[in-house]
């Protein structure tokens, strides 16, 4: 009896939270392949229909944004990029009329390590501008922090099939 009573108990027991929090598949509430419609819902009071989408040159269009946003420290400007109507990537930027330096950066960088572990890889270079990368595969996704003199940005994008 007493074997039959623990076996109830470890089969009507919840399974363990799982160790590792869920891989990332997209920006906060974004996900990717979504349309701009669905992203704007996912940002109540946040996110706007930019009309008319701007046409990049791949084909892309930007078609959704999120200005001000807050994080580290730091303001971006969000947009969601859009190929064939679906959500590819999400680009945080930090607004062009309000430069900042290497230290913004730095202190970025520093900030995402704490929060996603180790970079994939970084680059450096400071031949003719001090341009710098770190890039992170984040499950099914990857980030990438860039700068370049007086910006930071971070993408977010699903990460290649072969990678």
């Amino acid at each position: 009896m007493p074997i039959l009573l623990l076996a109830a108990l470890l089969l009507s027991s919840p399974p363990p939270a799982p160790a590792v929090p869920a891989p990332a598949t997209g920006w906060r509430a974004a996900r990717f392949g979504m349309t701009p419609e669905e992203v704007v819902t996912a940002f109540p009071k946040e996110a706007s229909l930019i009309s008319p989408e701007v046409k990049l040159a791949d084909g892309n269009t930007i078609a959704v944004r999120i200005d001000g946003y807050a994080f580290e420290g730091l303001t971006f400007d969000v947009r969601f990029i859009f190929e064939g109507g679906r959500l590819a990537l999400v680009s945080l930027r930090t607004p062009a009329k309000k430069p900042v330096d290497a230290e913004a950066y730095t202190r970025l960088r520093d900030a995402l390590v704490k929060a996603w572990g180790p970079p994939l890889d970084e680059t450096k270079d400071d031949a003719f501008i001090d341009m710098r990368q770190t890039r992170w595969n984040r499950g099914p996704d990857r980030a990438d922090l860039k700068y370049i003199p007086g910006v930071v940005a971070i993408l977010h994008y699903p990460r290649p099939a072969a990678q």
